[in-house]
């Protein structure tokens, strides 16, 4: 579309999408989308859609063994998104999405917030963060050698994703990265079912093993590079991480955030230096050496 009064860009989209196992043929994933996205004049990004999968699927994945499957139920979404414009000093990144698969109270909502803020054209910096939730989710924890039966739980999981990302330029040659991010996953499990060779569930109310899950892991990478030559760089890279899983479950993030570093950080301190050696350039010096030489 040409440009309006209001948008620069404005279009409607869709498309679709079908994958089948190519040895029962039967659909492993469906989809079928529809979404809007435009630009207005003054360069700011809006845009939304659904996404139908209108079909079954055939999760072969899920289940952890070769000629199992979970079959997965029907499923719609929605998505908005947000984007300023990134010349601004301060721009802001916004985007939801919510979900309904054909089951009884099993649910996905998520959102992120991206606020950015460039101090100079030298240092910048980037905040992110993307909550998950899903409730009534399916997935599998336990396998049964003495039955050959395969556990499956139904569970609420909430996902919660923090980073931070920063650069800062001495000049052309020199610059300061930092990355950032916490990830934190706890899945708190409310019933439990026995797979069924033909892909359905079936409830299960003799087990009873804990099988809740909480999971955080920690990554700060630092590093300065120096372009010191065509084609050289020197790095110097300080890295810190940690992780920790949990079968008991404390919903309190500030507490969950400090039980990670307890004694469980790790520390990497690199250097590096690769050096650019032009051999046309090298050979044609060598040879003009051996001519002076000669003479």
């Amino acid at each position: 579309m040409n440009p309006t009064k209001t948008f620069n860009s404005f279009n409607i989209g869709f498309s679709s999408y079908f994958e089948f196992n190519n040895t029962t043929n039967e659909v492993q994933e469906n989809n079928f989308n529809v979404s809007i996205n435009s630009t207005t004049k003054d360069n700011h990004y809006i845009g939304a859609g659904f996404n139908v999968k209108p079909l079954e699927r055939y999760d072969y994945y899920e289940p952890r063994f070769d000629e199992k499957v979970l079959i997965t139920p029907e499923f719609i979404g929605f998505w908005s998104a947000f984007s300023s414009n990134y010349n601004y000093k301060f721009a802001l990144d916004l985007n939801i999405d919510y979900g309904e698969f054909n089951q009884d109270g099993r649910t996905n909502f998520g959102f992120s917030v991206r606020p950015r803020y460039r101090f100079s054209d030298k240092f910048s910096l980037i905040y992110g963060i993307n909550p998950f939730i899903q409730k009534n989710n399916i997935g599998w924890v336990d396998y049964i050698e003495s039955s050959d039966e395969i556990i499956m739980a139904q569970r609420n999981r909430n996902t919660i994703n923090n980073s931070l990302t920063s650069k800062f330029s001495i000049n052309s040659n020199m610059n300061f990265n930092l990355s950032v991010r916490h990830y934190w996953s706890f899945a708190e499990n409310n019933a439990f079912y026995t797979l069924l060779e033909n892909g359905r569930l079936l409830e299960n109310t003799s087990y009873s093993e804990n099988k809740n899950s909480a999971f955080n892991t920690w990554n700060l990478d630092l590093s300065y590079s120096w372009w010191f030559a065509p084609g050289s760089q020197a790095t110097v890279l300080y890295r810190n991480n940690a992780a920790n899983f949990s079968r008991d479950i404390d919903k309190n993030f500030s507490n969950n955030f400090d039980s990670l570093f307890n004694d469980n950080l790790n520390h990497v301190l690199s250097i590096s230096i690769r050096y650019f050696i032009d051999y046309n350039q090298a050979k044609n010096l060598l040879k003009k050496d051996n001519q002076l030489y000669n003479h």
